[in-house]
């Protein structure tokens, strides 16, 4: 649910981009073609089955912070499109819990790219930029996100557990990040209280 270039080569040929972000922006209208055929493709029920039958009980999907659509808080690369990601991840992720439901596997939520980027990786959305914890609209945003991923799959039976935020930089204030991880365990706990996610897991 999130493009790393290394990940599939064959996306970026040609291209100037060098992760989702640019990525949609330098196609622009095509974008959405492009990025749902990749979708359909890329990972399938197959695949859970695949890792059903040979033992595997958790996959960790890592997602960006515009999993859900608009809005979301501006950057400067995204120029002139103030909501330049392709739409409809949501649905896609909604596939992914049925399969794992399906195959018996437990899914992982990772807030893989917040916005602003957290880390300057091409993982967190926008290389070489790490701007997330110097807006408030950035962490806000990461925590309304990780709050309607806990209301939308509190109840399913596939969900092991929510990260969130992937590989803050070195640099990121500790403050920031601990106020941060405060903030969204509580919003997640709102949806997900201890006694029933404990049931789940136990």
């Amino acid at each position: 649910m999130l493009l790393e270039k290394w990940m599939k080569h064959s996306l970026f040929d040609g291209m100037d981009a060098s992760d989702e972000t640019t990525w949609c922006v330098e196609l622009g209208k095509e974008a959405p073609s492009r990025l749902r055929a990749h979708w359909e493709s890329f990972i399938t029920r197959y695949d859970f089955n695949w890792l059903a039958d040979a033992g595997i009980n958790t996959v960790r999907i890592p997602l960006g912070h515009w999993i859900f659509g608009p809005p979301y808080p501006y950057h400067d690369k995204y120029g002139n499109n103030p909501h330049p990601f392709v739409e409809g991840g949501i649905d896609v992720l909604d596939s992914a819990f049925d399969w794992a439901s399906e195959c018996g596997i437990r899914i992982l939520l990772d807030l893989h790219a917040a916005p602003g980027c957290q880390n300057g990786f091409d993982n967190g959305g926008i290389k070489d930029v790490c701007e997330w914890h110097t807006q408030e609209a950035y962490i806000a945003h990461s925590v309304d996100v990780l709050e309607r991923l806990a209301e939308r799959y509190r109840s399913a039976s596939a969900l092991f557990g929510i990260q969130l935020l992937n590989e803050p930089r070195w640099d990121v204030p500790t403050d920031i990040l601990k106020a941060y991880y405060l903030r969204a365990y509580d919003a997640i706990r709102r949806h997900c209280p201890p006694e029933r996610t404990a049931d789940r897991l136990s």
